[in-house]
């Protein structure tokens, strides 16, 4: 048998947590040669090239900005990987990016992982070291083709990848450990909503970590938009120092300037959705100046907000740091 027949497409801990999109809590998903089929309604969903399509509309769905941001992405499957790429060249990488390695610390071992917009998968990937089993999500059929064909190249079976809409999410409630959404609310019609639709998926006492772009931060990123058609791609930092590989530079350029719907958020912003959602804050990546943030001994640690005047300091900051690469900050909350 091959390794890419051998490879499931959930592991049983990932499976148990799902249903089918609008199905009762105690229904559950079967696979049935090439579709998954609902047990309480008999409804179907077809395996699309490896990849469970468990994707459904909404009611009040904003269908406009839902599909033009799906075709975008089926365009340019984000963050693409540098060329042929294996395992252990992306732990490697994982292992030397802070951030990655303090989240990978912070979650700890044999914990269930939630990705809502997990792109080609790599972050997916590392998250399944420490025996972690990991849930990647994604409403982009070729931005899951190749993190499945990572999946399948090399045998991994701890990361689980489906087609599914964040605001209809097959999944039951109050069923991971960690719910992480790194860069991707921003793109959806209504963040807010959507950031109250992840938060049903984290058990309680469970760990929520959300990124999103910086409203004053973006701004130079605003105006490069209107200079790259002139000057080239190598005004962005990031192409320029980090990216070898010209297909995932060309990504990055698409993603950062030419996206078809964006919105820029704060961090009192952000506060505001963890009231609603009964999520207690902890701390945020890059820190809140005045306070330990990725000073703390875990990133998980709890640590002071700030002041609301230390806040707006702190992303006045981040102009000269953040912005050169899109601006993206991190806020992690706990679950009443």
């Amino acid at each position: 048998m091959s390794t890419v027949a051998q490879t499931s497409l959930f592991s049983d801990r990932i499976l148990s947590k799902l249903r089918a999109p609008g199905a009762s809590e105690t229904a559950s998903l079967v696979q049935e040669g090439d579709q998954f089929r609902c047990t309480e309604t008999g409804e179907t969903f077809p395996i699309i090239n490896g990849i469970p399509s468990l994707f459904a509309p909404s009611p009040g769905e904003g269908k406009d900005v839902t599909e033009k941001v799906r075709s975008f992405y089926e365009e340019n499957p984000f963050p693409s990987y540098e060329g042929l790429e294996e395992f252990g060249e992306l732990v490697t990488k994982g292992h030397a990016n802070s951030f990655s390695k303090n989240l990978l610390d912070a979650i700890g071992y044999n914990k269930t992982v939630l990705e809502c917009g997990c792109g080609t998968g790599q972050l997916s990937h590392y998250l399944q070291l420490n025996n972690n089993h990991v849930l990647g999500i994604d409403m982009s059929l070729a931005s899951l083709g190749l993190a499945v064909e990572h999946k399948q190249r090399n045998a991994l079976t701890r990361a689980s990848f489906a087609q599914m809409n964040i605001f209809n999410l097959a999944i039951k409630d109050n069923s991971f450990d960690i719910v992480i959404s790194h860069g991707v609310l921003h793109h959806t019609f209504d963040a807010r909503r959507a950031f109250g639709q992840i938060v049903k998926k984290l058990k309680p006492g469970g760990i929520i970590m959300v990124g999103l772009y910086n409203r004053p931060a973006r701004l130079p990123t605003l105006i490069r938009s209107k200079l790259i058609g002139l000057l080239g791609p190598n005004i962005d930092f990031v192409v320029r120092s980090r990216i070898r590989d010209k297909r995932k530079a060309a990504i990055w350029i698409a993603d950062q300037y030419y996206n078809p719907h964006e919105t820029w958020h704060s961090l009192d912003e952000v506060l505001g959705w963890f009231g609603e959602n009964n999520v207690e804050y902890l701390n945020a990546s890059p820190a809140i100046l005045g306070t330990d943030g990725e000073d703390a001994e875990n990133l998980f640690q709890q640590t002071s907000p700030g002041t609301r005047y230390q806040r707006a300091v702190t992303q006045l900051a981040w102009l000269g740091t953040i912005a050169r690469e899109g601006a993206l900050f991190d806020v992690i909350g706990k679950k009443a």
